[in-house]
């Protein structure tokens, strides 16, 4: 078995793999896949080739899926086929796998830290449509740290479209998250918006082109932006043209034209620092900023964040917590052979000899109650309700209806409930119910992994557990 680890930041989804390990290509020959959808005929495009829709169609376009993973109804569907973001998120991560399957054929997830225990069910759930062995999730702040930094107060941050994450980091026998804050609505896309009118302002005042006029201008503008930002990390200025109206229009773009407008955002980065520091007692005390390559390849970044006091800024390589989630596995196999899925809480730093040689991983499957049953990439609530599972389920009863194999299925087949705190299965069938291919006589309690089966060939859901929010 050979083991693929993917960083799910939706400003950009990156994997590695292979021996030697290494970035893998995700998104045609690209490193990494931005989380963007868009319905084209009979398709979804996501990716690359969505992200070049969004503003020649930016009632269509959505990029909040991974952001914001749900199984609610979409608002206004409009030409989507899939009925709510965790479906979109299902067809991004099917295309991601079908280009890295050769690669390997089990996977580890690095998660940002805002994902709590929904979103973790939801990610195994969808997996589980896909048939993508999952063997665990890591927090993309342990996984992408490697180097200890002894009498010092380490800070992870990232940033992904739609927010930006500051990680407390605890030093200790282990590495642990200690603290988190999300700062919502102050992501890389807000980021592109502020420079696009930035770059359209100029033209305007000295050529009286406005690139942000006509959509087709507007999104080559928002394509040719990453390369803007990359000759601005080597030079304070670039000359920069487009077509527009009957010739070439040019003008020259500044780094400090690029600062001053993301300085906003900077300056909300800083804050959030010094708050959860504050929170902690933490103050004045050295610091040690890790930056994503997300973040540290933004013009003036490092600058603004080195404001702090006695802070030393450590730049990340692109992918490290892909990387470093497959380093961090290769340390804790023993720990998590035959354990099932695990989340990792802790890791012990690479060569340090007065540290545990291993860490044992949080395991969700075992000695946990189930908290959720999974059908179709849905993860559905377990409650002293029963959730009956079947044909023909009332609009008025919490349940599952059975879709796609029913030859075997009874329109009220089986119900599940928490009964004593244990989870029970009644078999309500003509055709009978089976857990994990056995057939259950009248009623059984569950365990958190089994896998139920209706009809024959039938159907199948599995049993799950989510974790608590305060751990992730």
């Amino acid at each position: 078995m050979s083991l693929i680890s993917l960083e799910l930041s939706d400003a950009g989804i990156m994997a590695a793999g292979g021996e030697p390990a290494g970035l893998l290509s995700v998104d045609g020959q690209n490193k990494a896949s931005p989380g963007f959808a868009f319905p084209e005929k009979n398709q979804l495009l996501v990716g690359c080739a969505a992200e070049k829709k969004a503003r020649l169609f930016p009632l269509w376009v959505t990029s909040h899926f991974w952001d914001q993973l749900n199984t609610e109804p979409l608002d206004h569907p409009g030409p989507y086929t899939q009925q709510n973001l965790a479906e979109i998120a299902c067809v991004h991560l099917a295309s991601i796998w079908n280009r890295i399957i050769t690669h390997g054929d089990e996977m580890i997830v690095a998660v940002p830290g805002y994902y709590n225990r929904k979103h973790l069910g939801l990610l195994l759930g969808i997996a589980n449509e896909l048939k993508i062995p999952i063997k665990g999730f890591v927090p993309m702040a342990l996984s992408a740290a490697k180097n200890p930094w002894p009498g010092k107060i380490i800070v992870y941050l990232d940033i992904h479209l739609h927010r930006t994450e500051v990680i407390l980091l605890n030093q200790a026998e282990q590495l642990t998250v200690e603290d988190s804050a999300s700062i919502q609505g102050m992501g890389f896309t807000r980021l592109l918006r502020s420079w696009a009118e930035g770059v359209a302002a100029e033209f305007v005042h000295n050529t009286r082109f406005d690139p942000l006029h006509r959509a087709a201008s507007e999104q080559e503008l928002y394509d040719r932006l990453p390369g803007v930002l990359e000759q601005l990390q080597q030079h304070p200025s670039v000359d920069f043209e487009m077509p527009g109206g009957s010739g070439i229009h040019r003008v020259n773009l500044t780094r400090d034209l690029f600062i001053k407008k993301a300085e906003a955002t900077y300056a909300g980065i800083r804050r959030s620092i010094e708050k959860i520091l504050a929170k902690r007692e933490k103050l004045n005390q050295e610091l040690v900023l890790q930056l994503s390559h997300r973040l540290s390849g933004l013009p003036g970044c490092k600058d603004s964040l080195s404001r702090i006091a006695q802070t030393h800024i450590v730049e990340l390589e692109p992918g490290s917590a892909a990387l470093g989630a497959l380093d961090l596995w290769n340390q804790l196999a023993p720990d998590t052979s035959g354990q099932g899925i695990s989340f990792v809480t802790g890791r012990a730093w690479q060569g340090r000899q007065d540290t545990e040689t291993s860490v044992s991983p949080q395991t969700i499957f075992e000695n946990r109650r189930p908290t959720h049953v999974l059908y179709r990439a849905l993860a559905y609530p377990l409650t002293p309700t029963p959730l009956l599972i079947g044909l023909d389920i009332g609009s008025d009863e919490p349940g599952i209806r059975i879709r796609g194999q029913i030859a075997g299925v009874s329109r009220k087949h089986c119900s599940i409930q928490l009964r004593d705190d244990k989870v029970m299965l009644e078999d309500l069938s003509t055709y009978g119910t089976f857990v994990d291919e056995i057939r259950v006589k009248a009623g059984a309690a569950l365990q958190t992994g089994q896998i139920i089966r209706v009809g024959t060939p039938g159907e199948t859901l599995q049993l799950i557990a989510c974790l608590d929010a305060n751990e992730t």
